[in-house]
């Protein structure tokens, strides 16, 4: 692409591949600039670093089949794999010839796994409040925009036409609770910060007025439930506070092309609340005399 835009026709290889007249940032770049170091950012990046190995591992396709399903109602990518595990060389070489073709290789046992998981998530959301709102939305449309001399992308899940309320769609192997997925997901995962990155790049690209930006969260175990979370105004507030940061960060080091790693001076911890907590509580039943 040679202009900022809002995109329907790039697929999720070229996006993931970046399609920005120069290398972009997105949230999962920021989100490793802000845990990591510029040295790590760059690496991840595919347009800085094009070679770049891929996890041997269906279970990390679920999450993707899942998305296309319920979001696109589209499962013509998929390539169901008769096997129970990849270790076998047929199973493996069917596997490849499917990654190769551009399509979804997916075990048996898994697919089966992501219809059930599908269905589950249509029933909640259909009677939930944002029934009509996700059923009028548009699946995968791509942001490019520029933004203080840098430019940026993000592809929201999907969005009601009048980019009022964007979805994201998480799978996870743990709880979906909002408050415990919060804690946890959330930050770990720097999903604030995706949420934070496409609200600027809705505010850049469109006229809407006000946006929410809303995460459908599914567990990948039965019975598969989900729960909607959206983030607090303090909240949003904080992450678009991290994002400027990493902007600058990625300013920076794509003007100097400098992607330093760690500090070289030493660096001095504090130790963690809970640890002290811990330590406090178990201090009554310690005897220090004994130890003299």
């Amino acid at each position: 692409m040679d202009k900022a835009g809002i995109y329907t026709d790039i697929t999720l290889t070229d996006y993931i591949n970046d399609p920005a007249p120069e290398p972009s940032l997105n949230a999962s770049s920021a989100t490793t600039l802000l845990t990591a170091t510029p040295a790590h950012a760059r690496l991840q990046h595919p347009r800085l670093n094009p070679q770049q190995d891929r996890e041997d591992s269906s279970r990390l396709d679920l999450g993707t089949i899942a998305h296309g399903i319920l979001l696109e109602g589209d499962s013509s990518r998929v390539v169901v794999i008769d096997a129970d595990d990849w270790r076998k060389k047929e199973t493996k070489e069917q596997r490849d010839e499917a990654r190769a073709a551009g399509k979804l290789p997916i075990l048996k046992a898994d697919h089966a796994t992501v219809l059930e998981m599908v269905k589950a998530a249509e029933g909640y959301i259909y009677l939930s409040e944002i029934a009509a709102d996700f059923k009028a939305a548009i699946p995968e449309q791509t942001l490019i925009w520029q933004e203080a001399g840098i430019w940026l992308r993000c592809r929201p899940d999907k969005a009601t036409p009048d980019w009022r309320v964007v979805f994201d769609y998480k799978t996870c192997a743990g709880t979906a609770h909002p408050a415990v997925w919060a804690k946890s997901s959330m930050v770990r995962y720097g999903y604030d910060i995706q949420a934070a990155i496409n609200l600027r790049g809705v505010k850049a690209l469109t006229k809407a007025k006000r946006t929410t930006f809303v995460f459908l969260v599914q567990e990948i175990e039965p019975p598969y439930v989900l729960s909607i979370v959206s983030l607090s105004p303090e909240w949003l507030q904080l992450a678009d506070d991290k994002l400027r940061v990493a902007m600058s960060i990625w300013q920076g080091c794509t003007r100097k092309n400098e992607w330093p790693g760690y500090p070289s001076r030493i660096a001095y911890v504090e130790p963690p609340a809970f640890a002290s907590m811990d330590w406090d509580a178990c201090l009554p039943a310690i005897d220090a005399e004994d130890f003299i």
